[in-house]
């Protein structure tokens, strides 16, 4: 073997000594480097939205209530259950320029067939809690607006708030004697005042 081939046998062995240190090499650093393949936690998967079933929404109740008076347009209105007078004055398209406002308790809840009448300024009558003329004189319970009770003995400011705020808070009156259970009407003070009420 001539000096040549000593020196190409030589290059060979060393090609190939460093080709096994450089896969010696890769597979150590590839192999501490390389990622985990990333596993998804089960709880954190996407699952699409699913709206809760709601149950069926309750029948709104519509009822009927006549509006006469000071108003832009008498007529019989389509109301909800549980609207006020101040939203049947906006159907009716507004009180006129000659309505008596101080006589319309605008917060009152408003029932089927319940007739609303607004007076005019100057009118002479009395009105009850309805809006309507008033022919017995006695003050209504359940529709009733706190000047009405204001006017009865030993009825004053305070004391005729509690009833409005106990019949927003309890529904109608059921009976004239529920009204001993607003806070300050005691058995006495009924009775004075007794004759002078109506349930509606």
């Amino acid at each position: 073997m001539n000096f040549r081939e000593k020196k190409i046998k030589l290059f060979i062995i060393c090609c190939g000594v460093c080709l096994v240190i450089f896969i010696v090499f890769y597979n150590i650093f590839d192999h501490g480097t390389r990622a985990e393949p990333y596993e998804v936690e089960e709880d954190l998967l996407f699952e699409p939205t699913v709206e809760e079933e709601t149950d069926a929404e309750e029948e709104i109740k519509i009822i009927l209530v006549d509006i006469k008076g000071a108003v832009h347009n008498e007529n019989v209105y389509k109301a909800e259950d549980g609207m006020r007078i101040k939203d049947i004055i906006v159907m009716a398209g507004g009180f006129t320029e000659d309505a008596n406002i101080n006589q319309v308790n605008l917060a009152q809840r408003v029932e089927d067939e319940m007739v609303i009448y607004v007076p005019r300024i100057g009118e002479d009558f009395e009105m009850d809690s309805s809006l309507s003329p008033k022919g017995d004189g006695k003050i209504s319970l359940n529709k009733g607006a706190q000047a009405d009770f204001e006017t009865l003995s030993g009825i004053g400011p305070s004391k005729a708030a509690a009833i409005i705020a106990f019949r927003e808070e309890n529904g109608p009156f059921k009976q004239l004697e529920d009204l001993m259970e607003v806070s300050g009407i005691g058995e006495k003070s009924f009775e004075k005042i007794r004759d002078k009420l109506k349930l509606n």
